[in-house]
């Protein structure tokens, strides 16, 4: 299998239309949610509903273009689908579904299908998995009902120097991240605690243009000191970014700029990393950087690698 190939193939959703009844996205305001465990509550979302933040319709529009502007030039392929009618209505906005990662994982001929544990998502949920049933030929696998599994807590790599599987324990469990191991069957498998309500609002892997798992950017102070024991465990070189790099701390609300979309020696994020030194090893590793602001999509709590799917 082709990893660079595949790596840089991305199912994108689009965003709702506006309608008379329905104006624009997350046009009352950002849906607070929580998964399983107190530490799986999106920061972000809070942080906007207590600011009483809503997003500027317009602004929101020309920062996915952009966004999408910017993959197309960073070298991935795009399936971009148009956002289901059926949840653009009034009585259905209390979800994220243009956050496509989270309704599963693609790997070769199957769909792992999420199993959320916050049950606003679920509708959405369902709909990822009809459309990558139908637009992508893909066979439906569901983890069990005590499987819970979101692909924002999920980080997938199949590198020159094997397979890495990184799972957050967040708004996922054990049982989902063993389901879903066992059809993968990465060579190396993690599973991560942390405060971050997905793992990808904590942790990027970073891949050099060969293929090479190069280092692990990890906001440290969110994660348990036992699971970054398993990461400096890999001996890969583990790169440490400030709260303010994730979803932030206290009354700051982070850039989530460790929330990226990565192939090899490609990295596309929302914001250049605040931690210093960090760009520059980025460069010293020879990875072409990319970055797409997308402050409307922050409030929900996602970014780059939110908005994207692997298609392996």
């Amino acid at each position: 299998m082709n990893a660079h190939k595949h790596n840089r193939e991305m199912i994108v959703l689009g965003l709702p239309p506006v309608t008379p009844e329905v104006k624009g996205m997350w046009f009352k305001g950002y849906p607070v949610h929580k998964g399983e465990t107190e530490t799986s509550v999106n920061f972000a979302t809070l942080y906007a509903k207590e600011h009483g933040i809503v997003p500027d319709q317009d602004l929101l529009r020309r920062e996915w273009l952009n966004f999408v502007d910017t993959l197309l030039l960073a070298g991935f392929h795009l399936h971009i689908i148009p956002f289901p009618a059926e949840l653009n209505r009034p009585d259905s906005l209390y979800h994220d579904a243009v956050f496509i990662r989270d309704g599963g994982l693609i790997f070769r001929s199957i769909w792992i299908k999420g199993r959320f544990s916050v049950k606003d998502r679920i509708t959405e949920g369902e709909f990822h998995t009809r459309l990558v049933s139908s637009k992508l030929c893909k066979t439906v696998i569901t983890p069990p009902k005590d499987a819970f599994l979101e692909g924002g807590d999920i980080n997938f790599l199949m590198t020159a120097g094997g397979s890495y599987y990184f799972g957050g324990l967040s708004r996922s469990n054990r049982k989902g991240h063993d389901f879903a191991r066992d059809i993968v069957r990465p060579d190396n498998y993690i599973l991560i605690e942390s405060e971050g309500y997905h793992l990808d609002t904590v942790f990027t892997p970073v891949v050099t243009a060969d293929n090479r798992l190069a280092a692990l950017i990890v906001a440290s102070e969110s994660i348990r000191p036992k699971s970054m024991a398993k990461i400096r465990a890999l001996k890969v070189p583990v790169i440490e970014v400030s709260a303010h790099d994730s979803s932030g701390a206290g009354e700051d609300l982070g850039n989530y700029a460790v929330n990226a979309l990565i192939a090899p020696g490609v990295m596309v994020n929302c914001s250049v990393f605040s931690t210093p030194g960090v760009e520059a090893k980025l460069r010293k590793l020879g990875i072409e950087r990319y970055v797409a602001p997308l402050t409307s999509f922050k409030y929900a709590g996602g970014s780059v690698h939110c908005l994207t799917n692997e298609v392996f």
